[in-house]
């Protein structure tokens, strides 16, 4: 728990970084489609400050085969041969801790849902002991905000782009460059939303590419709405994705007329699934920017791609263990410097540098 002190020597316990973070799971408030769908498993490299990044084995060994009356046989693996060790970005965000002038209804009515702070009859004030609550909830809420935004865009990057790039702050920052192909780079000659755009066969020509150089076959193909609205008014596309329907439909609709946040299966052609992600994020300019871009389509053909993180510095982890943040709170005699920081060091990695095929130009903007 973090316990505040007061000029009076009066004392606040809130709630533990256990019990926020099991409300903050709950309420889950970032869109994480590309980690949850192709950086699924988090590898934790203790007392590391680097990751593997090349040609990372993906094979599962066999079992070593004996007479029923041998010893157990030791399982053999493989070396890995070209990895190379990348240092993994740093992060450590901070929020001081103060109760706020305007409480965000949402977060009061979860923290009361979830038991942390009382449910108080209407017109009755928060107590002190729930305002303090509450600013604890918030400024955690924002620091894992914000460490969630930035894994979620470099696994975007990583699996889109073949690169990660992080400005520092106070630094040179890092840059993985995972050395994809410029071939798949792809821009289709006609856009999709043009009468004689053909984008099934741009697709059977991207699935050639993705073959020639990433040795795979592609899983999912995902897009923003605007893209695969155009892809489906044309008639030759429309057709193969209500054929693998499998019902009586003419025209393919994803069933709403409103945005939507979250990741759409929209249907399969092909033996490939077509997802819409049409969430935005917010640059550190203020502006806001698509995860996709407007005009963007990608092939993807990993789905099982890691994402590590490496061991947190600081004195208050002795053991050099990795974990995926360890928040902690910073406090002295002044409370106007009371601060929740949390440490994290991840980096996602693509197990295929030519995983991936696609670009922009896809619809006119």
């Amino acid at each position: 728990m973090a316990t505040f002190t007061f000029d009076n020597g009066d004392t606040i316990d809130t709630a533990s970084f256990e019990e926020l973070a099991a409300v903050y799971d709950f309420s889950n408030p970032v869109s994480s489609f590309f980690r949850d769908r192709y950086f699924p498993d988090p590898i934790y490299l203790n007392n590391e400050d680097k990751v593997p990044v090349g040609d990372i084995k993906t094979y599962v060994p066999l079992a070593p085969a004996v007479v029923p009356t041998a010893q157990g046989r030791v399982i053999k693996d493989k070396v890995q041969a070209n990895v190379d060790y990348i240092p993994a970005p740093y992060f450590k965000p901070a929020m001081t801790v103060e109760p706020l002038s305007k409480i965000d209804a949402k977060l009061q009515k979860l923290l009361q849902n979830m038991r942390v702070i009382a449910a108080n009859a209407a017109g009755v004030p928060p107590t002190m002991q729930d305002e303090w609550e509450m600013a604890a909830a918030y400024s955690y809420f924002t620091i894992r905000k914000s460490l969630n935004a930035r894994i979620a865009l470099m696994c975007r990057d990583a699996l889109l782009y073949g690169k990660v790039v992080v400005q520092g702050d106070d630094n040179a920052g890092v840059t993985v460059d995972f050395g994809r192909h410029s071939d798949l780079t792809y821009s289709p000659t006609v856009a999709w939303d043009q009468a004689e755009a053909d984008p099934y066969q741009d697709i059977k020509n991207m699935v050639k590419i993705l073959l020639e150089h990433g040795k795979r076959r592609a899983v999912d193909a995902v897009m923003p709405s605007r893209v695969f609205d155009a892809m489906s008014d044309n008639d030759k596309f429309n057709d193969k994705l209500t054929a693998a329907r499998g019902d009586n439909a003419t025209r393919v609709f994803g069933g709403t007329f409103g945005g939507r946040e979250e990741a759409v299966l929209q249907g399969t052609v092909d033996g490939i699934n077509f997802w819409t992600y049409d969430a935005e994020f917010e640059k550190e300019d203020g502006t806001s920017e698509m995860m996709i871009p407007e005009d963007g389509f990608w092939l993807i053909a990993e789905v099982n791609n890691p994402l590590y993180f490496c061991m947190i510095k600081h004195r208050k982890n002795p053991a050099k263990l990795a974990m995926e943040l360890m928040p902690y709170h910073v406090f002295s005699d002044d409370p106007s410097v009371d601060k929740f920081i949390a440490d994290s060091s991840p980096l996602p990695v693509t197990i295929n540098k030519n995983g991936a095929c696609g670009g922009t130009g896809f619809i006119t903007l």
